[in-house]
């Protein structure tokens, strides 16, 4: 079980829907969802959102951890408002089942924004971060090792 820290900290920026940088050097994952890349649709909207919800704010941070990228996993709240929670309900992030798959209120939330068709949830063709993730990884190994010119 992994231990439960809480720090304050001041949002500085926001990389996109589900990563942000504190005033104290620390990358925030934020736990149990996953939001569009940038380069994929929604994925500008999902970080403008979410730049919204804690730009400048300070948060409290429920830290779980480290990713294996070193950044810090965890759930952030602006007051006693949960923002992972709001970018599902919002419909600007996913609920991140590999890694929350217990979560029964983001899987919730996700239900709802979907049945609301809020957000992302208004394209019928939303394609999940990891999918979109593993199609781009799957396409950049294809040209890899590859040259501009043409070898005999």
């Amino acid at each position: 079980m992994k231990t439960l820290i809480l720090s304050f900290a001041l949002v500085v920026s926001v990389h996109d829907g589900d990563t942000l940088k504190l005033d104290d050097g620390r990358t925030i994952r934020l736990s149990g969802i996953d939001a569009p890349e940038i380069a994929q649709p929604y994925g500008i909207e999902s970080r403008e959102f979410l730049r919204k919800l804690t730009r400048k704010k300070m948060i409290r941070v429920e830290t779980h951890g480290n990713d294996r990228y070193g950044r810090v996993i965890g759930e952030i709240f602006v007051g006693r408002k949960s923002i992972n929670r709001s970018m599902v309900k919002r419909g600007a992030a996913w609920w991140f089942r590999r890694y929350a798959p217990t979560d029964a209120y983001l899987r919730s939330l996700e239900t709802s924004a979907r049945e609301h068709t809020n957000g992302l949830w208004k394209s019928p063709n939303a394609v999940a971060p990891w999918d979109w993730r593993e199609a781009n990884n799957r396409r950049s190994r294809r040209y890899a090792g590859r040259s501009n010119f043409a070898t005999e």
